[in-house]
């Protein structure tokens, strides 16, 4: 009877396989012409297509020149419209090309879905009619992002306190530090809000309140040592950023070393986030293995979605000192039923000092046994070598470092795993 039963499963598979092979092909075949259209035309420089038509309502304009004289183009893939259908984060990869420079390769984001984007144009509609649809650029100037004008010197905390998560807690550093480095604007370099003009303000204030990722990476630039994909430029709603390499999910499988090292790489990133020369806290609040990439030269770990990240000013909490600020903050472990959760205060977050909130999402989501992506469990550090499990001390610092049983027991546990994996690193350099 089971065998039956396989053989009709098997049967119905080899159908199900067969028709959406024939359905593939007769959507190509009705698609022939659009197909030879798609490698024929470059659909970076179209102004609709890449949203320059609804600026300043738009992400920035610093890369146009760039987009309408052809110098980026979709890769082989990202030029057939109907494969859209799958890509459902609007994320493409494309080549740009410089004359002194040559070709390499770049990420493209539209920082939302479809629909993420188009509740951007009924958000904007509404806070400038009270109507979910109106002229868009006619609405941006009836919003805050244009009220906001020349004379205001400042960008203050009040004022965009909340609009996002990097603004949650802000401080006028943080603030002073985003409006410096904008590098939508020629004229960067100023803290001050009325050395922009006025398209260039609303962009700003736009990309603050919808998706802060453009001014993370600008703000904590990757030539300063900070674990971010480098930005470049955008025009209209497209983004560019560098090419990192391929995803952590790569290398799930890959020779125990390299999981070694990309592990310690992860808790170095989780460290230098939490503790830094500059007293700002960048806490990860989405942590998976799609969010973060590795360079194919240098092996390097990059976190290269940046859009769900608070920064709180540890110098202000010092400053206000608020309720049990200089009490040490534990994440409480939950098990959740689905893949990659967390669980946090943003409030508390944002108002202590000492808080273990990276190294409980890096080893609680990539690296323990705990840690679950698409159908597998056990993390990066999966099926660990016979004397690293006879050893035991990598189990027992992964697990204290998620569900700590003592207490602050997850701050030594995270002091502890970085110099192990760093030990068990050596060890593999030293054996090769």
């Amino acid at each position: 009877m089971l065998r039956i039963l396989s053989l009709k499963f098997g049967r119905v598979y080899r159908c199900g396989k067969f028709l959406f092979i024939v359905a593939l092909f007769v959507i190509l075949l009705m698609n022939t012409h659009n197909l030879f259209a798609s490698f024929q035309r470059n659909e970076l420089t179209d102004r609709r297509f890449i949203g320059l038509n609804k600026c300043p309502a738009c992400f920035g304009t610093s890369w146009c020149r760039k987009f309408m004289n052809g110098q980026v183009t979709f890769e082989m893939w990202g030029r057939l419209r109907f494969l859209d259908f799958f890509n459902v984060k609007n994320v493409y990869f494309a080549q740009y090309g410089e004359p002194r420079e040559g070709t390499r390769r770049v990420v493209l984001k539209r920082l939302g879905s479809n629909q993420e984007l188009a509740e951007i144009d009924q958000k904007i509609c509404k806070r400038a009619t009270g109507r979910p649809r109106c002229d868009l650029i006619q609405g941006m100037y009836k919003t805050e992002f244009a009220r906001l004008n020349g004379d205001v010197r400042l960008l203050t905390p009040e004022v965009v306190e909340g609009w996002s998560d990097l603004v949650h807690c802000p401080s006028q550093r943080l603030l002073d530090r985003v409006v410096r480095r904008y590098a939508e604007t020629k004229d960067s370099g100023s803290f001050l809000l009325k050395n922009l003009k006025d398209t260039e303000r609303m962009q700003l204030l736009m990309t603050l309140a919808f998706n802060p990722e453009p001014l993370v990476l600008q703000s904590f630039p990757s030539d300063e040592g900070w674990p971010f994909a480098k930005y470049l430029g955008a025009c209209g709603r497209m983004v560019a950023v560098n090419y990192v390499g391929e995803e952590l999910w790569s290398f799930y499988n890959a020779p125990w070393e390299k999981r070694v090292d990309l592990a310690k790489q992860l808790m170095d990133i989780a460290e230098q986030l939490t503790n830094n020369d500059f007293d700002f806290a960048l806490y990860l609040l989405d942590v998976s293995f799609d969010n973060f990439a590795v360079g194919p030269r240098d092996g390097k770990v990059i976190v290269v979605d940046a859009e769900n990240i608070i920064v709180a000013d540890k110098r202000l909490i010092k400053q206000n000192k608020p309720e049990n600020y200089d009490v040490w903050y534990e994440s409480r472990y939950e098990e959740c039923d689905k893949e990659a959760c967390l669980s946090f205060s943003k409030d508390i977050l944002c108002s202590r000092v000492t808080v273990d909130h990276n190294y409980y999402a890096i080893c609680q989501n990539l690296l323990s046994r705990f840690a679950t992506w698409r159908g597998t469990t056990g993390g990066l550090l999966h099926d660990p070598p016979a004397d690293v499990v006879k050893d035991g001390r990598l189990t027992a610092l992964l697990d204290e470092c998620t569900r700590p049983q003592k207490q602050y027991g997850r701050f030594q546990a995270a002091k502890e795993l970085r110099e192990f994996l760093t030990q068990l690193t050596q060890l593999s350099n030293t054996n090769r």
